[in-house]
């Protein structure tokens, strides 16, 4: 049976495909972990982690800017009570849909990348390359020119979309705090960045599965201590974090062994294993099949 949350994510996923957008949740006062279903099905939406934004915050300065701008979305959502269009220091738009239920501001759903002035966005990014030494403007803006193509899209039916789907997840946190009245209200913005660090942590998993991956360079990569990404990695998977990588590492093998006729040892290379032996054993273990077993399924698609 598919899960309670899994459609949002279908839904997300469909509106992001259909207008050619980035989705990214922002949750202001902590209602999305409230719901371990929920918080797995907003997980691939709760940071913007495109190439080039991911780059942008590769500078320190630069990456607590824009958890700053989460405060200032807040205060907007809060003056406006409805869907607005805004801008980062970085140069590119987004539309901002708030998530309320009833009076009290949740969260929102913002949709981009767009821009009204390429030369604006060029000095953009350039002013903020040279503020930060760590950033490099030519790199920034080939990423810029690879990685962002601005949508052109049915303005009113995307909002309507995302409208909706604001509605549901106001009605979803309605329903929790009915449910389950100890679980509180949320009445103030929050401003830990707890979002962000996952999900960056997350995608630079998925960017390094293929490599070794330390915890101590995710911690670096993600401006926060090992024990405190350590904790909210355990809170909010379920797992700890050696643990996660080995699931994500077990999903690329077994798309790579129904998807290609390449050898067990080449698959255990592509997803950070050296030794092919060892790949098989955890394999078998995660998956409960081995590598040549798994391979021997009938093909449908999707891999579960």
């Amino acid at each position: 049976m598919e899960p309670a949350y899994a459609k949002i994510s279908k839904y997300l996923s469909l509106l992001r495909d259909r207008h050619g957008v980035q989705i990214c949740i922002k949750d202001f006062c902590g209602f999305i972990p409230l719901n371990k279903g929920l918080d797995e099905a907003l997980q691939p939406f709760l940071a913007h982690t495109n190439p080039f934004c991911m780059y942008m915050k590769s500078d320190q300065e630069h990456y607590r800017i824009c958890l700053g701008m989460i405060r200032r979305m807040y205060q907007k959502g809060e003056q406006l009570k409805a869907a607005y269009f805004g801008m980062c220091h970085a140069g590119l738009g987004e539309y901002v849909v708030p998530i309320f239920d009833g009076s009290v501001l949740l969260g929102s759903i913002n949709a981009g990348f767009f821009q009204e002035n390429e030369a604006r966005t060029r000095n953009r990014i350039e002013r903020t390359c040279r503020h930060a030494p760590a950033l490099d403007s030519r790199q920034a803006e080939q990423l810029y020119h690879t990685c962002i193509a601005v949508p052109e899209v049915d303005v009113e039916e995307m909002l309507a979309g995302l409208e909706l789907m604001a509605a549901y997840l106001g009605e979803a946190y309605h329903g929790m705090r009915s449910a389950d009245p100890s679980s509180g209200r949320p009445l103030r913005c929050r401003a830990s960045g707890e979002d962000a660090i996952l999900s960056h942590a997350v995608s630079y998993i998925r960017q390094h599965a293929d490599s070794r991956i330390t915890v101590p360079a995710m911690a670096n990569f993600c401006y926060c201590s090992e024990s405190y990404l350590s904790r909210i990695f355990k809170n909010r998977t379920g797992v700890n974090i050696s643990e996660y990588i080995g699931m994500v590492r077990m999903e690329l093998a077994k798309k790579r062994l129904l998807a290609t006729d390449e050898s067990i040892a080449e698959i255990a290379l592509s997803t950070g294993f050296s030794d092919p032996n060892y790949f098989s054993r955890v394999f078998s273990r995660i998956v409960g099949l081995s590598p040549t077993e798994f391979r021997r399924l009938p093909r449908q698609g999707n891999v579960k």
